[in-house]
């Protein structure tokens, strides 16, 4: 069990470094090439990597979390998700801004 948590976490900073390093160089497609990968992931595993991605991104920088959801995980989504999505990490961010 302690195998797979060592797993998760490398892999969870291994996503991180990959999104701050394409965020800087403005290189998404290869950002879009591991949200890809990932979703091959069983759903569960999905929801946990992507959930701890979005909590340390969120914590290096708010813009980048962002960035990651809407421009690279949701690059396909239809426009109206991709709002509603925008509108919940407003939300969000206004709630870690205030605490």
């Amino acid at each position: 069990m302690n195998d797979l948590k060592d797993d998760l976490s490398n892999l969870v900073n291994a996503v991180v470094k990959v999104m701050v390093a394409a965020r800087e160089t403005q290189n998404t497609e290869e950002a879009i090439a591991i949200c890809d990968e990932i979703r091959r992931l069983p759903n569960n595993l999905v929801t946990e990597v992507l959930n701890a991605v979005m909590l340390k991104l969120v914590q290096i920088d708010p813009a980048l979390c962002r960035w990651f959801v809407l421009d690279v995980f949701l690059h396909n989504a239809d426009p109206e998700g991709k709002a509603d999505v925008a509108e919940r990490i407003n939300l969000l961010m206004a709630d870690l801004r205030a605490q």
